[in-house]
């Protein structure tokens, strides 16, 4: 498995700017990135994005997944959806609601509306 993260790391350090050297393990996720990772085949990503959202302080936790929660990806949307509901804010509850009423999707209507 060192060989895979040797890999990861050197793909990652590949694809990104030269001069960043910090260790991958200690980077915080950009929202595009978040969405990248939830987007990808890969559960671990995804559940990797998943936890990254969830050790966001609260307010940039909320913009984050308000921003998600526009997503055109409805796999993307019912994770914010669900992320969401356990978040205590007005603009949440207005989010989810607006979700539950109109979101082309039926799942996330259907969760979204779920309280």
């Amino acid at each position: 498995s060192s060989m895979n993260r040797a890999l990861l790391l050197l793909f990652l350090v590949g694809c990104s700017d030269p001069t960043v050297k910090e260790p991958y393990q200690q980077k915080d996720l950009t929202v595009e990135e978040i969405r990248a990772k939830l987007k990808s085949e890969d559960f671990k990503q995804r559940l990797e994005a998943s936890k990254q959202i969830d050790k966001l302080p609260s307010e940039e936790k909320l913009l984050v997944l308000l921003n998600l929660a526009a997503d055109p990806e409805s796999s993307t949307r019912l994770l914010a959806v669900k992320k969401l509901q356990a978040v205590d804010d007005p603009r949440a509850r207005q989010k989810l609601e607006q979700l539950a009423q109109s979101d082309p999707d039926s799942d996330v209507r259907e969760v979204a509306g779920q309280r």
